[in-house]
């Protein structure tokens, strides 16, 4: 009888998930063109609804190998959700390309998304490499932030997304998130 109910426990414990104790809600999202030429982009994809889904696609121009292309992502908060930004600590430098989406695509986009329903990308695993060409859906993709850091600045974020080729910038993305302490 012991052993049962031990069993019940830890099939309970499993199935319980830790909440975040913040909600992210998609603000806005500001595409960018490259200095000199544009491989990457942003500029269909809106938040939608009520909830601020994120819907529309992206494309990318040309496929992007690990030698060539490169990602940098720079952070900026504004607590008080005033825009007056200051820049954070956590910024990614120039990143090979796969090696970035192996390791930030992986934590914080595909856990929301579902390959075939909410978009065409493939999934990110250790064999991604090199990121394809084409046109790629989003269809009201909320973040789903359990495994995000539970440490995260409160008020605005936004983030830089740039794109590299060779050391030039081949456009982007901004992406500004309201993150907020979740209600009970």
């Amino acid at each position: 009888m012991k052993w049962l109910v031990i069993l019940l426990i830890l099939q309970l414990l499993q199935n319980i998930k830790c909440e975040q104790s913040y909600e992210v809600t998609n603000e806005q999202l500001d595409p960018f063109e490259g200095d000199s030429e544009t491989l990457v982009f942003f500029d269909k994809i809106k938040t939608v609804g009520r909830e601020r889904a994120l819907n529309g696609s992206f494309r990318f121009a040309g496929e992007m190998n690990n030698d060539d292309f490169k990602v940098s992502v720079e952070l900026y908060s504004s607590p008080n959700g005033d825009g007056n930004f200051k820049r954070m600590a956590m910024d990614v430098p120039q990143t090979s390309i796969c090696e970035c989406f192996k390791k930030f695509y992986v934590q914080f986009v595909q856990p929301s998304v579902k390959t075939g329903e909410t978009t065409n990308f493939p999934v990110v695993d250790d064999d991604f490499c090199p990121i394809p060409e084409g046109e790629f859906y989003l269809k009201n993709i909320l973040f789903n932030t359990e495994d995000w850091p539970s440490q995260v600045p409160r008020g605005i974020v936004k983030a830089i997304i740039t794109f590299f080729n060779n050391d030039k910038n081949v456009g982007g993305l901004i992406v500004v998130v309201k993150i907020e302490d979740r209600q009970r």
